[in-house]
C-alpha cells in the first residue's frame, strides 16, 4: 500500500516539475519577443556559446577507447566538451585582463 503512494507522489512530482519547467521556457520565450531589444546581448552570447560548442565538438576526435568502454561518438563529445571548458576558461582570462586594462586607461 505504501508503495503506491509513493509512485504516484513521484508521478505527480515529474508531473509538477515539467510544468515548472514549461512554464519557465515560455515565460523566457514571452519576454524574449516583448522586448527583443533588451534581449539581443543575451541572444548574441548564446549564439557564441553555440559556436564555441560546435567548434570544439568539430575539432575534437572520434578515437575510441576500449580500455574505458568508450566508443567513438561518446569519446568525441567528450573531447568537444573538454576542448569547449579550455576555450571558455582562456576567454575568461582574456576577458579579465581586457577589462583591467580598460580601466587603467579610463
Amino acid at each position: 500500500m505504501n508503495e503506491n503512494i509513493i509512485d504516484i507522489g513521484i508521478f505527480v512530482t515529474y508531473a509538477l516539475l515539467g510544468l515548472a519547467a514549461a512554464a519557465v521556457i515560455l515565460s523566457a520565450v514571452f519576454q524574449l519577443f516583448a522586448n527583443f531589444r533588451n534581449a539581443r546581448g543575451g541572444l548574441i552570447g548564446l549564439a557564441v556559446l553555440v559556436a564555441i560548442l560546435f567548434l570544439s565538438y568539430l575539432i575534437s576526435t572520434n578515437e575510441a577507447y576500449e580500455a574505458f568502454n568508450v566508443g567513438p561518438t561518446a569519446s568525441q563529445w567528450i573531447g568537444g566538451g573538454i576542448t569547449a571548458t579550455f576555450m571558455l576558461i582562456g576567454l575568461a582570462f582574456v576577458a579579465a585582463i581586457f577589462t583591467e586594462v580598460f580601466k587603467l586607461f579610463r
